[in-house]
């Protein structure tokens, strides 16, 4: 209870004090019990220009699969779910892979694209499926080249 007297008031545009008092008594509780917090999974974020609009890029790593969000709006956009496939009896070779669209768009495979591209290139690091959040206003080629391009630089994989 010492310890909560001295921490510093949440300011004009943080949570409301009611919240972070939770949030400061659950830390302290930890604390007194010796828990220490388990590090959370990588991640890495990025906010760039492409074709002239902002983008958000974040991409974490899971023990199983790539999350990566590309969206130039305020929301997620189309989530896109790819696999590898097994092939069993091949020890190696370029793998097949599987794309599907869980929530959003269906009529352009172009979103398909972006997720079997970047679930071929996690996989040449790392056995991963990818789970893609997509939102971007153009579709062109030149768009795909600049959002590679900058999944590389925070790449999690």
């Amino acid at each position: 209870r010492e310890r909560a007297a001295r921490l510093p008031p949440v300011g004009a545009g943080g949570a409301p004090p009611h919240a972070r008092d939770l949030t400061q008594s659950s830390e302290l509780e930890m604390i007194a019990n010796g828990c220490a917090q388990q590090p959370g999974p990588l991640s890495k974020s990025a906010e760039v220009c492409i074709g002239g609009v902002s983008t958000r890029l974040i991409a974490t790593a899971y023990a199983n699969r790539i999350f990566v969000v590309v969206s130039q709006r305020e929301n997620l956009g189309t989530l896109i779910s790819a696999t590898r496939e097994s092939a069993t009896g091949l020890a190696s070779g370029p793998g097949c892979y599987s794309t599907r669209v869980l929530l959003g768009r269906r009529d352009d495979e172009a979103l398909e694209v972006y997720a079997r591209t970047l679930v071929e290139l996690i996989n040449k690091s790392r056995p991963a499926d990818l789970l893609l959040a997509l939102n971007l206003l153009d579709s062109s080629r030149a768009t795909f080249h600049e959002v590679m391009r900058a999944l590389d630089a925070i790449k999690v994989w």
